[in-house]
């Protein structure tokens, strides 16, 4: 009841609307047409999501932010007055009156492919003002169907627009239940309207504006099996109410005897075509719709707040998602941007200001970005169009919040996201110690044991296998090994000289009882004080094998090569992400504490947390 009640709201203000426009003189239709779109614009926040995301996958790499944001503006103004258009369509009930509007280039095209006695296809896009074309069609002296989707929610408002789709002698058939009508119409020689850019789930999938899209094939398939001539027609707006409408000479159709490559190669085709006029006049494409939806590929964007620890979490957290898309047959390409503020104060800024703002009010204006960050890391960010955006830590948070609405992407987050609220995010994943109470999850949040990390048995044989390769000494010890793992000073902790010391000595206490190789590396955070130990105490040791600088040295294998080769890992307790990884590889691992920078409370709650908890479920020996 509550169903009919609507239709018939929507169908008499319609109506009604349609009869108000028919009134108005041209040129006060056109000026509401565009007053109506622009309105739409500001109102409309769900489709100018979705027109706006769509732009940004064809043209991102093309345009800028400000750019796109006034092709969408323009996309509704247009768009009203295509609607308004439409609803005068019933005053274009003559030849005359037609050519007063709409200025036709090609037309012997369609004569010419008349003469073949097969009927002709004419293959549109959602284009300009598409329903105008179509009528256009029907001035060609011949009969004209064309089909169309049925509005199956509002069957009367359907009928309606059907009724003016029809005033000028057209035939309306749906999609679906006229096949046979076309086939018939064809064998009459009559000219027949397809559309190619909508196939649905059951189209051919084609590289369209730099991602694959679905492509309807019929019109192709019925001319590689009819030979029926194909036309490709597009209406262009002129200025106000005129338009030109080209009919492009037959496709020369590639006919090899392979049904399935040749319908490939002449979609190719079309895609040119089509990718040339969008290119020229982008605000004239229909992007209220989900131009990509049955794409196999997929974005996934890193952003990279510069610790390597952070990175690495977000880095696995991309690669169980690559392997979660390739299930379902997407293939997903990783990019990783570097995030860049201008200085702390804008990086606190930042943070601020995206908690307080409802990120649609960004969505179009992320050129203010530029205001935070620095040119490189802006343009870097805003060259890829994502649909997954990965971030670890508080201090990118705020910036995958922000393009992930803009982008239309989904957002995930590892850690907690600083002041900002779980609801702003499609996924926040916690480690344990880091853990939130459920009524405040929002059934968003994913607990881990330890930080997300690389370490699998697959990372392990590769990486030994490559730090083997590079130091091949290293294969003919068939000693117990301990890999001693050192990181350095961090927000919270840090490394004493005095503790280190305790250490390394006790290392090499057990690596001389147990007859034991010592590998040993340290981390960029490592201090030039602990380094120089490292040096005189282990680098010319005999039971030191490997021993690496990272500040000094970069050799990207030797960490996970140290996790592969060794049977007990003493790793130092300052970073959780290097913690975690350790505890992953499934090693006996050791880890010894790092000092409390505060001198208050002696100890951070968080970090002290996590360790307790790993040694307290067996992974580690605290």
């Amino acid at each position: 009841m509550k169903s009919n009640l609507i239709e018939n709201v929507v169908y008499w203000i319609v109506r009604g609307l349609g009869f108000f426009m028919r009134i108005l003189p041209d040129w006060a239709a056109a000026k509401l047409g565009r007053v109506i779109g622009f309105f739409a614009y500001y109102i409309d926040v769900k489709h100018r999501a979705l027109s706006y995301g769509n732009l940004k996958t064809a043209f991102a790499k093309t345009k800028t932010p400000d750019e796109i944001k006034r092709i969408n503006k323009q996309l509704f103004i247009n768009f009203g007055q295509n609607c308004v258009e439409m609803l005068r369509l019933p005053l274009l009930n003559s030849v005359d009156k037609f050519e007063k509007y709409v200025k036709v280039e090609g037309k012997e095209n369609i004569y010419e492919s008349l003469k073949k006695e097969k009927g002709v296809i004419l293959l549109a896009m959602h284009f300009g003002s598409w329903e105008m074309a179509s009528l256009s069609c029907a001035m060609f002296g011949r009969q004209y169907k064309v089909m169309v989707k049925p509005q199956k929610k509002f069957s009367k408002l359907d009928d309606l627009l059907n009724s003016y789709r029809s005033c000028g002698g057209n035939v309306v058939l749906s999609r679906g239940l006229g096949t046979r009508e076309i086939l018939k119409s064809l064998k009459n020689n009559e000219i027949i309207g397809l559309v190619v850019d909508q196939g649905g789930k059951d189209g051919v999938l084609m590289p369209f504006l730099g991602r694959s899209a679905s492509l309807f094939d019929g019109a192709i398939r019925i001319g590689l099996k009819l030979g029926v001539p194909i036309c490709f027609i597009i209406i262009i707006r002129d200025k106000g109410c005129t338009h030109r409408m080209i009919v492009h000479k037959p496709l020369e159709l590639v006919q090899t005897g392979n049904m399935d490559s040749d319908i490939v190669s002449n979609l190719k085709q079309m895609v040119g075509i089509m990718e040339h006029y969008i290119t020229q006049y982008p605000a004239d494409y229909m992007w209220f719709y989900k131009v990509w939806k049955y794409t196999k590929e997929n974005n996934i964007l890193i952003l990279d707040d510069g610790k390597t620890g952070h990175l690495r979490q977000s880095q696995a957290v991309a690669k169980n998602l690559e392997t979660a898309l390739s299930e379902r047959q997407i293939v997903a390409t990783t990019y990783t941007f570097k995030v860049e503020f201008k200085n702390k104060f804008t990086a606190k800024l930042m943070s601020v200001l995206s908690s307080m703002v409802n990120p649609y009010m960004y969505q179009g204006r992320l050129g203010l970005l530029r205001l935070f960050l620095t040119k490189e890391s802006f343009e870097r960010i805003m060259s890829t169009k994502a649909d997954y955006i990965i971030s670890t830590g508080s201090s990118t948070s705020g910036i995958n919040c922000l393009v992930s609405y803009d982008q239309r992407a989904k957002s995930i987050v590892v850690l907690r996201p600083s002041i900002l609220s779980f609801k702003r995010f499609s996924l926040v994943v916690l480690p344990q110690h880091d853990a939130v109470k459920p009524a405040f999850a929002n059934g968003k949040v994913v607990i881990t044991k330890g930080a997300p990390n690389m370490v699998s048995p697959q990372y392990l044989k590769e990486s030994a296998e490559k730090f083997l390769n590079r130091f091949s000494h290293l294969k003919f010890s068939q000693k117990t090994k301990i890999g001693l793992l050192i990181g350095g000073d961090s927000k919270h902790h840090y490394l004493s000289e005095q503790d280190m010391k305790v250490v390394v000595n006790q290392v090499l206490q057990v690596a001389e009882e147990i007859n034991a190789d010592i590998l040993v590396t340290t981390s960029r955070r490592t201090p030039a004080k602990i380094e120089n130990l490292i040096l005189r105490e282990l680098k010319s040791h005999p039971h030191c094998k490997f021993c690496l600088l990272a500040s000094r040295d970069n050799i990207p294998e030797s960490f996970g090569g140290i996790l592969a080769l060794s049977d007990i890992l003493v790793v130092s307790g300052d970073s959780i992400s290097m913690v975690s990884e350790a505890a992953s590889s499934g090693k006996n691992t050791i880890v010894f504490p790092a000092k409390a920078k505060d001198m208050v409370l002696k100890r951070n709650l968080k970090h002290d947390r996590f360790i307790e908890q790993l040694n307290d479920q067996g992974y580690i020996i605290a």
